[in-house]
């Protein structure tokens, strides 16, 4: 699978995992929905800085979103269980609501 379509499915995928439609993620990222459709559909490439805003919106390493499971060669996030994935990403949301609301 080339980089841009590995990318693009995995915006995707852990955008689903964390929970978070596409307006959501907009909103987090500090963009507008119509361009996270745009990234998840392939019509824009984001910028590096923006990059890593999607990578800290969804609370995974940037390399996460380049990483393709099908290519066995080289170890990451494909090598932990979807479950794994799910609990890392549920305890980091909730250390951030936690945070949200510590300070409230």
């Amino acid at each position: 699978m080339d980089l841009s379509k590995v990318f693009i499915h995995n915006v995707k995928k852990y955008r689903k995992l964390a929970g978070l439609s596409q307006e959501k993620l907009a909103g987090l990222c500090g963009a507008s929905h119509s361009f996270i459709r745009q990234i998840e559909c392939g019509s824009k490439n984001p910028s590096f800085t923006f990059i890593g805003k999607l990578a800290a919106a969804l609370q995974i390493p940037v390399s996460f979103l380049f990483f393709d499971e099908e290519d066995k060669r080289t170890p990451g996030p494909g090598t932990m269980s979807k479950e794994k994935i799910e609990a890392e990403l549920i305890e980091k949301l909730a250390q951030s609501v936690h945070s949200v609301f510590s300070r409230l």
